[in-house]
């Protein structure tokens, strides 16, 4: 019965984090899904999930003072960066997909904070992302707009 109640509590330790992961993971997912991106809704929010659990589970692990909770966090940073690295790909004349590997790490940070009991935070920061982002991208329009004019 013990077992039972100690799972209780760490399913209501995680559920909460993993929930605002997934809101935030959705809504970037979302986004990339619209724009017709190869990182999508699925994609994004196992990003942010799984960086949730893992920091969640350091966390939970470390409470008796055994273990560093930040060493997870160096592990997730490097696994993400090979995650990145593999939609990266160079076409004839130029680099696509790093935009997409950016996101991808940022998704990760947010489930980091999400996983550390952070909330509003990572809510804040996936809608500032996307209004950001959508900003930029217009400016880098207008910019290859500009140069193609002045090119003909």
């Amino acid at each position: 019965m013990d077992l039972v109640f100690k799972e209780l509590d760490i399913l209501w330790y995680f559920l909460p984090k993993i929930f605002v992961a997934t809101i935030c993971g959705f809504i970037i997912g979302y986004d990339r899904e619209v724009r017709n991106k190869v990182a999508g809704i699925r994609t994004n929010v196992l990003i942010t999930v799984g960086c949730t659990i893992l920091t969640t589970a350091s966390l939970w692990m470390s409470q008796d003072g055994s273990s560093d909770p930040s060493r997870i966090l160096g592990q997730i940073v490097t696994g993400i960066g090979f995650l990145g690295g593999g939609v990266i790909m160079k076409t004839e004349d130029k680099i696509i997909g790093v935009t997409t590997a950016a996101f991808i790490w940022v998704a990760s940070a947010i489930g980091i904070m999400c996983g550390l009991g952070i909330y509003i935070i990572p809510i804040l920061i996936t809608v500032g992302l996307l209004v950001v982002s959508s900003f930029f991208e217009r400016v880098e329009k207008r910019i290859k707009n500009k140069r193609e004019s002045k090119n003909s």
